[in-house]
C-alpha cells in the first residue's frame, strides 16, 4: 500500500521523475490520436458542429479515460484508505476514498 502524507507534494514530486514525464508524454499523445479519431469519425457521420465533451463523453469503450488516467488501487492519504487516480494529461491527482 502507497501511504501518502501530502497529496499535492506526491503529485509534483511523481511528475519530475523522468520515467513518469515520458509516460505522460505518451498518454498525451496516444489521447490526440484517438481523439482525432473520433473527430474523423464525426465528421463522416456528417455531424455540422464538433462538440470536444461530447465527443470525449460518447467515447466507445472509455478508451480516452483508460489513456488519461492511470489508478493506484490501494493508497493512504492522511490515515484514509482508496484509491488513487492520476491524471496523466493535466498531471495532476484525485484521492477517492474507500467507504
Amino acid at each position: 500500500m502507497l501511504d501518502i502524507k501530502n497529496l499535492e507534494e506526491w503529485t509534483r514530486t511523481y511528475f519530475e521523475q523522468p520515467e513518469n514525464i515520458k509516460k505522460a508524454e505518451k498518454a498525451c499523445e496516444h489521447y490526440d490520436r484517438i481523439m482525432v479519431t473520433n473527430v474523423r469519425k464525426q465528421l463522416m457521420s456528417g455531424s455540422e458542429q464538433i462538440d470536444m465533451n461530447e465527443i470525449a463523453k460518447e467515447d466507445p469503450g472509455k478508451r480516452l479515460a483508460r489513456v488519461k488516467y492511470e489508478v493506484h488501487p490501494a493508497v493512504k492519504v492522511g490515515g484514509k484508505k482508496g484509491k488513487l487516480k492520476v491524471n496523466l494529461i493535466d498531471r495532476t491527482s484525485e484521492f477517492i476514498p474507500i467507504d
